[in-house]
């Protein structure tokens, strides 16, 4: 951070004196397209501190929801195994009961719970066991009940904005560059002779799917779903059977 800090200083002070090298050029002889182009690139250098300083604090953003998530991930995995182990223990306490042998079953479910994070109080009865149990089932934003897979997973994202942002940054990149793809493979067929129509149709077809990329950011997913194509394609192939021309 410093070290960032320190840099950023140094290229402000440098675009500085380009600017004050402008007005010196500037009052000098012969010596206006020097200061023309020194002025632009202070200009450019002044526009680059902005954008590297933007992209540092995302990058910094970036970093600290990853340590984040790396952190709930090893604890979902130590979880895991503490669940797994529980539900051995249990079902080996289950064959003890059945069994008669109520010690043996009373070690094996003791020996599940060695790494609880709640513990029993020593006079509670069996009487106050729900309310206990109950008490537990909290969450640390204070909130009761089973969490479920869809509701884990939006507080999850809730606590990563960053890293929603780029993904969602690099998704519209993508489709982008697939709209891009699209249209230079359909130009590509047309001008190699695989696509039978006038150059203004193709070029229309061409502009459209360009042009598709100015309302990608505002479109619902269902947009790029392939299904809509695929239906459609399926209604010309029944018409074309029909009309005797496939």
């Amino acid at each position: 951070m410093e070290e960032h800090a320190l840099n950023y200083e140094k290229t402000k002070e440098l675009v500085k004196s380009g600017h004050q090298l402008v007005v010196l050029l500037g009052t000098q002889n012969g010596m206006h397209e020097a200061a023309s182009l020194v002025q632009r690139m202070a200009g450019q250098l002044d526009v680059l501190i902005a954008v590297l300083r933007e992209k540092t604090k995302q990058c910094e953003q970036l970093a600290a929801e990853c340590a984040y998530l790396m952190n709930g991930a090893a604890a979902e995995l130590n979880t895991s195994w503490m669940l797994h182990k529980t539900m051995l223990g249990a079902q080996a306490a289950l064959v003890c009961i059945v069994q008669g042998d109520i010690k043996s079953a009373r070690d094996w479910l003791e020996g599940t719970t060695d790494e609880a994070g709640a513990e029993l109080p020593n006079d509670i009865t069996v009487a106050g066991l729900q309310p206990w149990f109950d008490s537990q089932m909290v969450s640390n934003d204070g909130k009761t009940g089973f969490l479920t897979r869809e509701e884990a997973e939006k507080a999850i994202r809730a606590e990563i904005p960053a890293t929603e942002a780029f993904l969602r940054e690099v998704k519209s990149q993508a489709r982008q560059e697939g709209a891009y793809f699209v249209a230079n493979r359909m130009l590509a067929a047309w001008d190699a002779g695989f696509i039978e129509d006038t150059a203004k149709n193709a070029a229309d077809i061409a502009r459209m799917i360009l042009t598709s990329t100015e309302f990608m950011a505002d479109a619902p997913d269902g947009d790029f779903d392939r299904a809509f194509a695929d239906s459609v394609l399926a209604d010309i192939a029944a018409q074309l059977r029909v009309g005797g021309g496939a």
